[in-house]
């Protein structure tokens, strides 16, 4: 349930660092749910989202591919001093649609990132103007990786949930009452790629773009391509889509040098 500030509970008092572009504060969520009428249709339903929304984010609902780029960080580069994730995603034809950063400012969370690997993680989506388009949360799990996946209106549109696997990695994504809208899939012989299948037929794919030997190296900075193909019209299963791709950055590649994924990246190895 989203407080009268259009803020979901989980997500309340925290804010991102946007450097100078237009924060969420500038332009109430509030707003956007008035303009759309808050409580109608589904979780993620865009026939109820605000002309701005929707507008930011036809890429992702119609389009055929999206990108989704890190922001690179010099502190990690130049000390391995890990720093917020940042992300900005941009549609088939290289428009931008959504800044997405992770929460949670000040020493006390740079501490909890460098040091502590037990960390939940949130990451907001915002679009130019600052309304929230998604919300995804992952808590730290003992096992198998788990992540929410929140829409503008902070009402849940489902969660991604790892499976057991001994050959290949494998996620659900499921509805909020655990119902499997599609699962994803990666090769055991393609680590940079994930497959989207929806009854045993690839639906889309997420795949990670190589970015230069330095940023491969010194930094935690990825690029993913994700592919839609044509008969994919579920606008909830295109936003899944998404949080995954974020997901598969946190799970895989974020912490690849330091291991700080906890005994969860153990498991990985044997996927």
């Amino acid at each position: 349930m989203a407080h009268e500030d259009g803020r979901s509970p989980k997500s309340s008092g925290l804010e991102l660092d946007w450097k100078g572009r237009t924060s969420p504060e500038e332009r109430p969520q509030a707003a956007a749910l008035a303009e759309a009428g808050a409580g109608r249709g589904a979780p993620g339903d865009p026939r109820h989202m605000g002309l701005e929304l929707r507008t930011a984010l036809a890429g992702l609902l119609e389009g055929s591919s999206v990108t989704v780029r890190q922001q690179r960080e010099w502190a990690e580069i130049l000390v391995g001093w890990e720093t917020r994730n940042r992300y900005e995603a941009s549609d088939e034809n290289g428009r931008f649609m959504l800044y997405i950063g992770e929460t949670g400012e000040g020493w006390g969370s740079a501490l909890l990132r460098n040091l502590w690997p037990f960390r939940r993680v949130e990451l907001e989506c915002m679009t130019q103007g600052g309304t929230r388009a998604l919300s995804i949360q992952q808590p730290w799990t003992l096992f198998f990786h788990h992540v929410e996946v929140y829409a503008w209106d902070g009402r849940q549109i489902g969660y991604i949930q790892q499976r057991f696997s001994l050959i290949r990695r494998v996620f659900d994504l499921c509805t909020p009452a655990g119902v499997v809208m599609a699962t994803m899939v990666g090769p055991f012989w393609r680590p940079w790629t994930f497959l989207i299948q929806q009854r045993g037929e690839e639906v889309a794919t997420i795949r990670k773009q190589w970015s230069g030997l330095g940023t491969e190296v010194f930094s935690d900075s990825d690029n993913f391509g994700v592919r839609f193909h044509p008969g994919l019209t579920d606008a909830r299963l295109r936003q899944m889509v998404l949080a995954a791709t974020l997901m598969v950055d946190l799970c895989y590649f974020e912490d690849r040098k330091s291991g700080s994924n906890g005994v969860g990246s153990l498991l990985d190895i044997f996927d």
